[in-house]
């Protein structure tokens, strides 16, 4: 009968006060996937960055008259699932690029406060009912990162206010939002500082 061979394992509890030796590859019970260890950093680096394969729908992936097409998935419906768009930009406005009814982008609703904060490191769209008026902070800038903030007024006229670095295009800074109205905030990060922000607002007409 073949050898079998098994890793030290644990739960993700337990890796996380667990150095582990220089090389040495454990096994995340909980999350059900692999860490490596550097000999000094406790709980090593969990592996779930990687694409995960289901046996019955390999992802898959090829260029057809410059179309990418994705195939299969990890257990799930979809084949390729993306939290930021922002680097499939040029594809989704191209020609002959992706088809945008092919990508569904994940959506969370922002809870109201006077002072709400987007972070470029949560889900990229995301959907907010005012209850009054608005400051909007930033926190997480990095190239290549978005997002797309849905606002909804409510029966009033809100005011709005926003970092002063942010970089305007198609239109300046809005200073109100009248009632009932519907607006598109679109953020793109060119850096890491607030003044690396371009912002572009459309409200319904």
């Amino acid at each position: 009968m073949p050898k079998q061979v098994r890793l030290r394992r644990g739960t993700t509890a337990q890796h996380a006060t667990f150095t582990g030796a220089d090389g040495e590859v454990t096994f995340d019970s909980t999350k059900k996937i692999l860490v490596v260890h550097d000999g000094v950093t406790a709980g090593g680096k969990p592996l779930d960055g990687f694409v995960k394969l289901d046996t019955g729908a390999p992802l898959s992936a090829q260029v057809v008259n410059t179309t990418l097409q994705v195939s299969g998935g990890d257990s799930d419906t979809f084949g390729l699932i993306v939290v930021n768009e922002a680097r499939f930009d040029a594809l989704l406005y191209a020609q002959a690029g992706l088809y945008p009814r092919r990508i569904q982008m994940q959506h969370e609703a922002a809870i109201y406060a006077a002072s709400v904060n987007l972070d470029f490191n949560g889900v990229a769209h995301k959907r907010l009912d005012l209850g009054g008026n608005l400051s909007l902070t930033t926190t997480n800038m990095d190239y290549g990162k978005s997002l797309l903030l849905r606002i909804l007024a409510d029966g009033s006229t809100r005011t709005l206010a926003f970092p002063s670095g942010w970089r305007w295009v198609a239109g300046t800074a809005p200073a109100n939002l009248a009632s009932n109205k519907l607006a598109l905030l679109h953020l793109r990060c060119f850096g890491t500082a607030e003044s690396d922000v371009v912002a572009e607002y459309q409200v319904e007409t």
